[in-house]
């Protein structure tokens, strides 16, 4: 996979600039960025990105609220989805995945090494 198209979804301002500078020293990725879930929910129907990032928690709409709509989409349900979040036990990663995520990328992560984990999500057998 080269060029990447992702919807990225964090209500932080900060941590949405840090991933948008992050990503966008890569070439072969194209970020739409959203601070909340209902824009990015209404642009997925009419765009299918080739993965999604979402924020666990967030105030008006969390991460797994958002995945579960967005799975009902029809042309959703084989969007990898990762979830980006700073609670990383054991039984948070597996309930993650268990609503279908393909990966988890822990906050804090490093900036300069994101792209590279997102690649080796997605390219990781399902």
């Amino acid at each position: 996979m080269s060029r990447i198209e992702i919807l990225y979804v964090d209500d932080d301002d900060d941590i949405r600039t840090i991933v948008e500078l992050s990503l966008g020293m890569d070439p072969d990725i194209r970020l739409e960025t959203f601070a909340s879930a209902l824009p990015a929910l209404e642009r997925l129907k009419s765009w299918s990105p080739d993965a999604v990032l979402l924020d666990v928690m967030m105030p008006d709409m969390d991460g797994p609220t958002l995945l579960a709509l967005f799975r009902q989409q029809s042309a959703a349900t084989d969007t990898p989805v990762i979830f980006m979040t700073a609670k990383g036990r054991d039984a948070d990663i597996s309930y993650y995945r268990a609503l279908g995520a393909v990966g988890v990328i822990l906050k804090p992560f490093d900036p300069l090494h994101l792209a590279r984990e997102i690649r080796t999500i997605l390219n990781r057998p399902r």
